[in-house]
């Protein structure tokens, strides 16, 4: 069967790597016996027998299998981990299912190592828990089938689209257009960097503290984070007024819960820091633009964007991350969790806990994001509800990075002027090769240069990096790369060729001007003139003869 693309699974082909778990299991684990779950899983569950088209579209397959491998390494843990890791780097080929794998990788009798990947395009992690909780019933009651689910994820795709093309779109954007009005440009970070992660904790003391301080003015310790996080953002951004994403479920009818497949999304908090609020008064407004944005979830932040226009790629914060899913064998106990992959679904993504744990996921610059969560802690460690904002001590970067300003006397901050216009704001061919060979270098996560007469294809790429590799093409320069142009013409140089044509200004419509110089009268055209004579003379006079 063939569907559309959900926007879930159409914004997953840009991102650059797959959901990976793996977990230490120690306990008895039968590999064929989890194999046979897997069977009827992946029976149940169509989006687990899914590929993608190169035109756009979905197609399930009426049977499939996900084979679990069993790989033997014998006392060597080590070596299990980077037998899981070569999994996560392995491409998936998006033309044909299944998009996930899995293995039992055994290093001693009773203790293994249980990894699934699987690529964005067919599950988000409330879909990898749901096929946990599958394997785990299956493999224990030794079912012979599941019940099928009551809709097919295609059909999911099919009326999401249907919904989201006429009057209730229109409907849905009416609060958008409103709520982000005038919203400010993304803030601008030092990105280009491997995903990383950094990890920081507020002491107990002040987590303590500041749920009293959240529950004097009717908030959560969720909202006390995240104005905390705002205040540091606006501070290093030299901004009063930033959006920041905090993320949904996507199943926006309780009817698709027991649905696998990418639902995750996110909506865009708009927080105003103006007029020189409290602590206090920054929470009332932190809540009120959170739940206000929650409550408006059924458009796709991909679709929000595309119909205002709006970057909306903003720093992330989650409050309270879903515990990771793991197995439930009978005589069977999960040691740890492994991390394979990221997370981070933006360029910073902060993850808090109820204990004061703060994880910050990031594609920036190291420095910075150690920086910026220091600073979040320590804003968290100083606030009250009577504490002025403009007044919070923020201490300044180390890094050339450091867009950090300190309060202007009146409380305000000073926001940095907007940035010249170039005259030619389209960039040279040569500038936009370099930007291709390293968003190529990226996908394929090698430090080696990629020169512009590169087959990219020999270079081990393969049609997912195609597919991700002409998404931050269109996000980056709203050119569209056909798949048939990419493997015909498989150069920086060549595909560079077909973006910089695009991007060229139209030449000038000579019969279009001269038509226009004709209706001129006489008196017009010796103004014109008079004109033009006058702009020459100033700029001689300011910049000098440049005949």
């Amino acid at each position: 069967m063939r569907y559309p693309l959900s926007f879930a699974q159409a914004h997953a082909l840009s991102l650059p790597e797959p959901l990976s778990h793996a977990t230490w299991l120690d306990g008895p684990v039968d590999p064929v016996a989890l194999q046979r779950a897997m069977d009827v899983v992946v029976a149940r569950h169509p989006t687990l027998r899914t590929s993608v088209t190169a035109s756009g579209e979905q197609v399930v397959a009426e049977t499939g299998r996900v084979v679990v491998e069993h790989v033997v390494v014998p006392d060597d843990v080590g070596r299990a981990e980077s037998v899981a890791a070569a999994l996560v780097e392995q491409p998936f080929d998006l033309y044909r299912e299944p998009l996930l794998r899995a293995a039992v990788i055994e290093v001693g009798a009773d203790r293994c190592l249980f990894v699934v990947v699987a690529h964005r395009a067919i599950a988000d992690r409330s879909a990898l828990a749901m096929l946990f909780a599958d394997l785990s019933t299956v493999y224990s009651k030794g079912l012979a089938a599941l019940p099928p689910s009551w809709m097919d994820y295609g059909d999911y795709a099919v009326w999401q689209r249907e919904r989201l093309a006429g009057e209730e779109l229109v409907r849905q954007l009416e609060h958008w257009r409103e709520a982000l009005r005038d919203a400010p440009a993304r803030v601008r970070l030092p990105a280009g960097h491997r995903a990383a992660r950094v990890t920081a904790a507020v002491d107990s003391a002040a987590v303590r503290r500041l749920v009293d301080v959240a529950e004097d003015v009717g908030a959560t310790l969720s909202t006390v984070f995240l104005a905390a996080y705002a205040v540091v953002l606006s501070r290093y951004a030299r901004v009063d007024d930033l959006v920041v994403g905090v993320p949904v479920s996507g199943r926006v009818r309780v009817e698709l819960e027991p649905i696998a497949g990418p639902f995750a999304d996110a909506v865009p908090v708009r927080v105003s820091l103006a007029g020189e609020p409290a602590f206090g008064d920054l929470l009332d407004r932190v809540r009120n633009a959170t739940e206000q944005a929650v409550s408006h979830d059924e458009v796709p932040l991909t679709k929000l964007a595309e119909e205002l226009g709006a970057d909306l790629s903003a720093p992330r914060f989650t409050f309270e991350p879903p515990a990771a899913p793991a197995l439930d064998l009978p005589g069977v106990t999960v040691r740890s969790h492994v991390v394979l992959t990221g997370s981070a679904e933006a360029d910073l993504d902060l993850r808090a806990d109820e204990n004061g744990t703060l994880t910050l996921e990031h594609r920036t610059d190291p420095g910075f994001a150690a920086w910026l969560l220091r600073t979040v802690v320590a804003v968290l460690e100083h606030v009250a509800a009577d504490t002025a904002v403009a007044q919070v001590p923020v201490p300044a970067p180390d890094g050339e990075w450091s867009a950090v300003t300190e309060p202007s006397p009146n409380g305000q901050v000073i926001a940095e002027p907007p940035p010249e216009v170039a005259e030619n704001p389209v960039p040279s061919r040569d500038r936009i090769e370099e930007t291709m060979a390293g968003i190529w270098a990226e996908l394929l996560r090698t430090t080696e240069p990629i020169g512009p007469h590169d087959n990219l294809f020999a270079r081990g790429s393969g049609s997912l990096t195609a597919v991700r590799f002409a998404a931050r093409i269109a996000d980056l320069y709203g050119v569209t790369l056909p798949m048939d142009r990419i493997v015909t013409s498989p150069t920086i140089a060549a595909l560079a060729e077909v973006v910089s044509a695009e991007l060229a200004p139209d030449p000038p419509d000579d019969a279009a001007r001269d038509a226009a110089l004709a209706d001129l009268s006489d008196d017009e055209l010796d103004d014109l003139l008079r004109a033009v004579v006058a702009a020459r003379e100033r700029r001689r006079t300011t910049e000098g003869d440049l005949r």
